[in-house]
């Protein structure tokens, strides 16, 4: 390394600002002038010295003149040079100490050669350099301030000169410029035909002592290496490619405690899901996540077949406020809790239509709850969960039969819908076991702890904040309208809701009066009142619970329009128990279809994900367009969980043997 003293002339650069010393006061004191606006600043020694301690102050790296032959050595370290060039260089320094310790060098044979024999015995080198050798070493080293590395070969400097005619590399540069600088994938052979062309075309005007060389395809190699690997890329694959390949990575933002920050996406899960009743694939499911930055657990969860939409989203965001303590009860074979609930503080979103909704944007307002959209086509605003979704794909789904796995040419002979054996409920049993005793309790490399373990420790002393009831969020995040009370209650989609309630609302404010009704778009069983005096909601059931209870929006549409199409418009509870029962012959014909999508249609009808009463969970079993009951003969029919095999403590399915399709 150099090293500068602080004297006359000499230009120091402070907290980014370039200074030079103008005087010097008593040895103590040094008078500054800044080079940007010429204001003179006077700092003693001491300052100077406790501000290049601390990083602040350093000496202004002064460059080669360009008139210098020699490329300046200053700027790379001896340790980055090959073993041989740095022994070279140890070598050469030694002999000028050794020299030096005899006296001045002078430059003569007589003077230099004895005391280089001398230097050689010392040194044990068995073949000491010349006397010149030696004369150049100390004219370099002299040449550029003592500095040792002045010693050390330059060898990355031979070779760099061009021998080729100027009119030819200006043509090669232009070759390069429209064979190869292109979106088509071209390579240097294409370059080298090219220019070859081209020379042959302005040789055949010239004579033959005055043609121009073809470069060798070596060269052509080297000059396009010679190229701004970021301009090839913009070139080639474009600007925004090019700015993703070549992107900085940081630390991201700062994050305090949990909850303080939640990322949701959502992503197809790359598992082919059965139906239970049926046995046939359902399809691929999507993942709606909402994962906490700060301890990298999942907050809140949401599996369904209505793809990326509001209501996955709010459905994720009902389960990721409320506590998990369905956990022990409904999966008794988990060994640990899920701790994650609570108010969320920031959501960070793309910019997908469903996250831009007006209802998503009320409910983060009564939730008190910020939203924030990361730059248009820039996932990695949102790094966490576009990680987790990964991990969850390649470490969870492709340990299932049924996996799709991430690229259909990955498959080679596999084929996952014969082979798909998990039904949604299973799924749900084994991601739950995934999540709580192999995910959560695994060490996260980006935060070097378990993402458990640093969930509890942030709980201590941050206590996530609940809402009055878990009535709230399912009032916060249902539909609004507006309906007339009166002495029958209220009718809202077809269905008649009352309670006695209501009534002190129709004594104060008359027979029939207009109020706010929230609808749970997860329940058509209940609804709430919002009271036009104290704006308190009242909790309302429907009158006709046998048909309303665990019945889901999406279902209760397709009854009533079922009912409307057989009853002329006539909408009744007679007309919509018969549609009912017609239902599931309609929704069986759906789960039967040879279409997938199909398939799909009848699972988000009969509500699969959401907790909702199954259509066809009642009645006798499907029967097949041949008559045979679907799940009998060599159809797969579905196990227990608890009977599935297990590989290092996760539910692994395995699949019966299966007759031709």
């Amino acid at each position: 390394m150099s090293f500068a003293i602080f004297k006359r002339g000499a230009k120091l650069i402070i907290e980014g600002r370039e200074f030079e010393i103008i005087r010097i006061k008593e040895g103590t004191h040094f008078c500054l002038d800044a080079a940007d606006d010429g204001a003179i600043f006077t700092k003693s020694k001491e300052e100077l010295l406790a501000l290049f301690a601390c990083g602040k102050l350093r000496f202004s790296r002064e460059a080669a003149t360009p008139e210098s032959p020699h490329r300046s050595p200053m700027l790379r370290p001896l340790s980055t040079y090959s073993d041989a060039i740095q022994a070279k260089a140890i070598r050469k320094k030694n002999y000028l100490d050794l020299l030096s310790s005899f006296g001045p060098i002078i430059s003569t044979p007589a003077s230099l050669t004895p005391k280089i024999l001398e230097c050689a015995r010392r040194l044990n080198d068995p073949n000491p350099p010349s006397w010149n050798t030696v004369y150049r070493w100390q004219k370099r080293l002299n040449a550029f301030g003592g500095d040792p590395r002045a010693l050390i070969d330059r060898l990355d400097d031979r070779g760099k000169k061009h021998h080729i005619p100027g009119p030819v590399l200006d043509l090669l540069h232009q070759t390069i410029e429209t064979e190869y600088l292109v979106p088509e994938k071209r390579t240097a052979k294409d370059v080298y035909y090219a220019l070859l062309h081209r020379l042959n075309r302005e040789n055949e005007f010239r004579s033959a002592d005055d043609h121009f060389p073809m470069p060798s395809l070596a060269t052509i190699y080297r000059y396009i290496r010679s190229i701004n690997a970021y301009d090839v890329t913009v070139a080639k694959e474009g600007k925004r490619s090019a700015q993703i390949k070549f992107r900085t990575s940081g630390q991201g933002p700062t994050v305090r405690h949990i909850l303080e920050r939640v990322e949701i996406d959502h992503t197809p899960l790359d598992l082919f899901v059965i139906d239970d009743k049926t046995q046939l694939p359902l399809g691929r499911p999507h993942v709606t996540v909402a994962l906490d930055v700060y301890s990298r657990m999942v907050a809140g969860i949401y599996v369904g077949f209505d793809g990326p939409s509001v209501r996955a989203v709010l459905r994720c965001l009902r389960h990721a406020i409320l506590p998990k303590s369905y956990i022990k009860e409904r999966y008794p074979d988990i060994e640990h809790d899920w701790p994650c609930y609570g108010q969320i503080l920031e959501l960070v979103c793309d910019n997908g239509l469903e996250f831009h909704s007006n209802e998503l944007s009320r409910v983060a307002f009564e939730l008190g709850m910020v939203l924030l959209f990361c730059p248009k086509r820039q996932p990695w605003m949102k790094g966490s969960v576009e990680r987790y979704l990964k991990t969850l794909n390649y470490q969870f789904a492709h340990s299932l039969p049924g996996t799709s796995l991430a690229k259909w040419f990955h498959r080679e002979d596999y084929d996952p819908l014969r082979q798909a054996l998990v039904t949604h409920d299973q799924l749900m049993h084994v991601l739950h076991r995934w999540l709580v005793d192999v995910y959560s309790q695994t060490l996260h490399h980006g935060i070097r702890s378990t993402p458990y373990q640093r969930w509890t420790e942030s709980a201590r002393s941050y206590t996530p904040g609940l809402p009055e009831s878990a009535d709230d969020i399912d009032i916060t995040i249902g539909d609004t309208h507006s309906r007339v009370l009166s002495h029958q209650g209220i009718e809202l989609g077809g269905l008649r809701y009352n309670d006695d309630a209501l009534l002190a609302i129709r004594k104060k404010h008359g027979a029939r009066t207009q109020v706010d009704v929230i609808a749970y778009f997860d329940d058509v069983s209940t609804i709430a009142v919002i009271d036009p005096d104290t704006k308190v909601p009242i909790i309302v059931k429907a009158v006709d619970q046998n048909y309303a209870r665990g019945l889901t929006r999406e279902q209760h549409r397709m009854l009533c329009a079922r009912a409307r199409e057989v009853n002329a418009g006539i909408v009744n509870h007679a007309a919509l128990a018969k549609a009912k029962s017609e239902i599931r012959a309609i929704v069986s014909e759906l789960a039967l279809s040879r279409s997938q999508k199909a398939r799909q249609r009848s699972a988000k009808i009969r509500g699969i994900g959401t907790g909702a009463e199954d259509p066809l969970a009642t009645g006798v079993a499907p029967q097949s367009p041949s008559g045979a009951t679907v799940g009998s003969g060599t159809a797969t029919t579905s196990r227990p969980i608890d009977e599935l095999p297990k590989l290092d403590g996760i539910f692994l399915m395995s699949r019966p043997p299966r007759g031709k399709p």
